[in-house]
């Protein structure tokens, strides 16, 4: 077993002490297992990928669900059941080991299934738990779970939030907490290196590298993107399609592979315009026409032009330049010593070369109101068409669906889409962006 456990550190580099953790709750056959355990952490971090390998490695019987998948309750017993039982779903009739409307039946059938199968110390893994939220009394019901079946099933929730967002007032039995945190640079590198293999596939075999020149890449790489994105799965999509450009110059004998510079000067411009289009996931070669002309693509409503516009002012402008751009009776402004050196800001200091920033919901409906110039209402279509922008990918969310007050957001397009945008509604962005609003 610790061959096993050591080969599972070795998969996973940076989530040692998490394996060890685990294992000390599920590892030891003869020591009861924790009747509920609450893992959180934030996307990409490995929670779900670490705890299911553990599992299958300690060959331990696990059932998963996503509550994304399971909307309702009925979707998410019946889940349960199938996988508990072993029951294979025929794809042409689609029937469950069971209907299950309730949760007094789920009881009673996996009591039914404890009869001919060992259920004993099995696992029940609940992903994206914070949608038991908007299903009542359920998350108290798994916290006892093992109470309410008479069976010792320990229950793992994972999370992206704390658990203490769940604001349950009810005196519910707390569970054991775990975090995975996020990824550090050293350790994205580490992570990142394990798709050597991969990469080699994309290349011309004319050209042969080892892992040094694959590692000094994610070095130039991660030194563009750590300081802007730690999803895991974004960074890795981003890191493979842009080596092969970084190989360009190489394979086409312009430069050497111990040119280190000279990539650097070849990739640099090139990473800083994929900042653009992070979390887009579009092709390295229709990246920039699609950006340039999403506008003409989709037939986006008139306030939803304003609602991006104002989205991308918000993502990259300081917060602290506000009140300078969009209010009229500001005040008068005092010139400073920054304020000269802002015109010689060279492009690489440029908050729009950086990567856009996270933004509130406040925030984003105040710039909106100032730059509109109807006076409209703030009303359930406002919050529609920003739900919409979201669905598109044109903006991004990076907090919690719940919290309604505290959301954040990210505007996903580049400076010449919003310019695009812009110029449908006859609105001069350069005017309202740090940036250009000295010159």
């Amino acid at each position: 077993m610790e061959a096993k456990l050591r080969e599972l550190k070795e998969t996973f580099p940076g989530r040692e002490s998490q394996i060890d953790q685990l294992y000390s709750f599920f590892g030891y056959k003869d020591e009861p297992f924790p009747p509920s355990v609450y893992i959180y952490g934030g996307p990409s971090t490995g929670k779900s990928t670490v705890v299911t390998a553990l599992l299958h490695c300690l060959e331990i019987r696990y059932a998963v669900v996503n509550m994304v998948e399971c909307y309702n309750p009925r979707i998410l017993f019946e889940s349960i059941l199938n996988q508990l039982s072993g029951h294979e779903i025929d794809p042409k009739i689609g029937t469950p080991y069971a209907r299950c409307d309730n949760f007094m039946d789920f009881c009673n059938h996996l009591q039914t299934i404890g009869d001919n199968i060992d259920l004993s110390e099995s696992v029940v893994l609940i992903d994206k738990a914070e949608e038991l939220r908007s299903m009542e009394q359920l998350l108290p019901a798994f916290l006892r779970f093992d109470e309410l079946t008479d069976i010792p099933i320990t229950v793992i929730f994972l999370s992206d939030i704390v658990f203490e967002k769940y604001y349950y007032k009810l005196n519910v039995v707390e569970p054991i907490k775990m975090h995975f945190p996020q990824y550090s640079k050293e350790e994205l590198s580490t992570i990142l290196a394990m798709d050597f293999d991969y990469v080699r596939t994309l290349i011309d075999n004319e050209f042969e590298f080892g892992p040094d020149f694959y590692r000094n890449y994610l070095n130039v790489f991660l030194s563009v993107f750590y300081r802007v994105c730690r999803d895991l799965s974004e960074l890795r999509h981003m890191s493979r399609i842009n080596f092969v450009k970084y190989c360009e110059p190489v394979i086409n004998k312009r430069h050497k592979p111990e040119d280190v510079m000279a990539l650097w000067r070849h990739i640099s411009p090139i990473l800083k315009n994929s900042l653009e289009v992070l979390y887009l996931r579009v092709s390295s070669n229709s990246e920039t026409k699609l950006l340039t002309s999403v506008a003409h693509n989709i037939e986006l409503p008139f306030y939803a032009k304003y609602l991006l516009i104002a989205a991308y002012l918000a993502s990259y402008n300081p917060t602290k330049d506000d009140k300078r751009l969009f209010m009229k009776l500001h005040g008068k402004k005092v010139k400073t010593k920054t304020d000269v050196k802002k015109k010689s800001k060279v492009s690489e200091q440029l908050n729009t070369q950086m990567g856009p920033k996270p933004f509130t919901f406040d925030r984003l409906l105040a710039i909106f109101y100032s730059i509109l110039d109807d006076k409209v209402g703030f009303n359930n279509h406002i919050l529609v068409q920003i739900s919409s922008l979201v669905r598109l990918q044109l903006l991004s969310q990076v907090s919690d669906t719940y919290a309604l007050d505290g959301r954040k957001y990210k505007c996903n397009v580049n400076f010449e889409c919003i310019q695009s945008v812009a110029k449908m509604v006859g609105f001069n962005i350069r005017k309202y962006l740090s940036d250009f609003s000295h010159m």
